[in-house]
């Protein structure tokens, strides 16, 4: 099992925040987080949870937030990387995508928000 670094920029104006609603209507707007994985499981072929260094609100940017993921996935982080900027929407972009460390977690690691 491999742990994946992303580092993830993003206009939120047309999202509904960082965090997937449960509760989520047909008419809500989407999270950064179910665009991801939805776009990640699709090229790894598993089920992905991405988990963020943080939620943000609607309508809230981010120009560096970190998250992670667990992939059982040998693909190249350079191919995953090209591959999720081709499939996610224009006003999400993956900046960086490492490996890290299996212990690494985005949102117990992280060192500053702001």
């Amino acid at each position: 099992m491999r742990t994946l670094k992303l580092t993830i920029a993003y206009d939120g104006t047309r999202f509904a925040g960082w965090q997937i609603q449960n509760s989520r209507q047909k008419t809500q707007k989407p999270t950064i987080q179910e665009t991801l994985e939805r776009v990640l499981s699709q090229l790894l072929q598993e089920r992905v949870r991405v988990v963020g260094s943080g939620r943000t609100d609607a309508g809230v940017h981010a120009l560096a937030q970190v998250a992670h993921l667990r992939t059982h996935s040998a693909i190249a982080r350079r191919r995953l990387h090209e591959a999720l900027n081709k499939l996610l929407p224009p006003d999400i972009v993956v900046t960086q995508v490492r490996e890290a460390t299996p212990e690494f977690h985005a949102r117990f690691d992280a060192i500053a928000k702001r």
